[in-house]
């Protein structure tokens, strides 16, 4: 299914279709439906910025990985405009989780909180300076405004394998006490080959 709204192509796949229905038809518990919309949400902060500051993307496509945003091949984005757009995504994590606080000091709801606690997680998560993460974009941009690209990657490179580190950490104790939970383990092996993947950040 291909449409444009505001002049960006939005193509939704069937795969991206078929995961939802999926989700639905499992009837699985509310706090991994409340987890895809967070997610969703994430990355409209990110095309948000990125259209409010005149960089349009070519198109955005939902897949079943989540929403992709497709840069136009011949784009530039300034460092400070690629800064604010890494941060777009944990932004709108951080308005919907205050929002969630504020709806929750008025009424007591159970899926209101987990809709706050899972944007509050993603946005901290994303933050992390770590390759391929919001944080870890933003940090090598910071950095690139006064050093060359060699110690930027260097440095990102650090601060990730520090925090994977942690994970690591974390996701070994979560699953020794629960004796099932090893999502952290899994985690941190994706966040561990991204590092080595082509880009620098």
């Amino acid at each position: 299914m291909n449409f444009k709204i505001f002049g960006v192509k939005v193509e939704i796949t069937f795969w991206f279709v078929a995961f939802i229905t999926f989700i639905i038809s499992l009837n699985v518990p509310s706090n991994v439906f409340v987890t895809v919309i967070s997610s969703l949400l994430h990355e409209t902060g990110h095309l948000f910025v990125m259209t409010s500051l005149g960089n349009k993307p070519q198109a955005v496509r939902f897949e079943i990985t989540g929403m992709n945003i497709i840069r136009q091949p011949d784009l530039k984005i300034s460092i400070r405009n690629e800064i604010l757009i890494s941060l777009g995504g944990p932004f709108v994590n951080l308005i919907s989780f205050l929002l969630s606080v504020i709806i929750l000091c008025v009424c007591k709801n159970e899926n209101i909180l987990t809709f706050g606690c899972i944007n509050l997680i993603l946005m901290i998560f994303n933050l992390l300076p770590i390759k391929k993460l919001d944080g870890g974009m933003a940090l090598y941009y910071i950095l690139s405004q006064k050093y060359d690209n060699i110690i930027c990657s260097k440095v990102l490179k650090l601060t990730s394998a520090f925090f994977i580190t942690l994970i690591y950490i974390w996701g070994i104790y979560a699953f020794i006490s629960s004796k099932y939970n090893f999502s952290l383990i899994i985690i941190a092996i994706f966040l561990t080959l991204s590092m080595f993947s082509g880009n620098e950040y």
